[in-house]
C-alpha cells in the first residue's frame, strides 16, 4: 500500500475537469474538420480540373492552373486555421491540468517541475504557431500540388504542353 494520500477533487478540479473535457472534445472537432476539408479538396479538384479542360473545349486553359491555385490557398489556409486552433486548445488543456497540478502538488507523483506539458510541448508557444500553422506535415500537400501547378503552369506558358 502506498503513502500517498488518496486524491479527492475538489469544486474547483472538477470545474477544471469540465474545462479540458470540453477543450478536448473541440481539439477532436477541429481534427476531424481538418481531414474533412483534405478530402472536400481533393473532390473539388478532382472534379474542377475534367470539368475546367471540358469546357475549354478538351484543351488545356490558363483558368485550370488559376482554379487550382485558387483551391489550394483556399483550403491551405483552412486547414492550417484548424491546425492553429487544435494547437491553441491543447495549450488551453496543458494550462486547466497544471492548476489541477498546483492544486494537488502533495498528493501528486508527479515530478516537481512547475509547468509540465500534458498534451503540448512548452516550447511550442504562440511565436512560432502561424508558421507551424502553414507548414505541418498535414498540410504539406497543398505545398507540393502548388509547385506541380506552378510547374505545369510554366510549361503550358512556353507552349510545352
Amino acid at each position: 500500500m502506498s503513502n500517498q494520500m488518496q486524491y479527492i477533487k475538489s469544486l474547483e478540479d472538477e470545474i477544471d475537469w469540465k474545462v479540458i473535457d470540453q477543450l478536448h472534445t473541440a481539439t477532436v472537432n477541429f481534427s476531424s474538420t481538418s481531414l474533412e476539408l483534405k478530402k472536400l479538396y481533393f473532390v473539388l479538384v478532382g472534379i474542377a480540373i475534367p470539368l475546367l479542360i471540358k469546357l475549354a473545349g478538351n484543351k488545356l486553359d490558363v483558368s485550370l492552373f488559376i482554379a487550382v491555385y485558387v483551391f489550394t490557398i483556399s483550403f491551405w489556409f483552412l486547414d492550417g486555421f484548424t491546425y492553429y486552433y487544435q494547437e491553441k486548445l491543447r495549450e488551453k488543456m496543458d494550462f486547466h491540468f497544471n492548476l489541477i497540478k498546483e492544486r494537488n502538488i502533495e498528493h501528486l507523483i508527479l515530478p516537481n517541475k512547475l509547468k509540465q506539458d500534458f498534451t503540448i510541448d512548452h516550447n511550442r508557444n504562440n511565436k512560432g504557431r502561424l508558421y507551424r500553422s502553414a507548414t505541418n506535415y498535414s498540410v504539406i500537400f497543398y505545398l507540393l500540388v502548388l509547385v506541380i501547378n506552378t510547374i505545369g503552369l510554366a510549361l503550358f506558358l512556353l507552349k510545352l504542353i
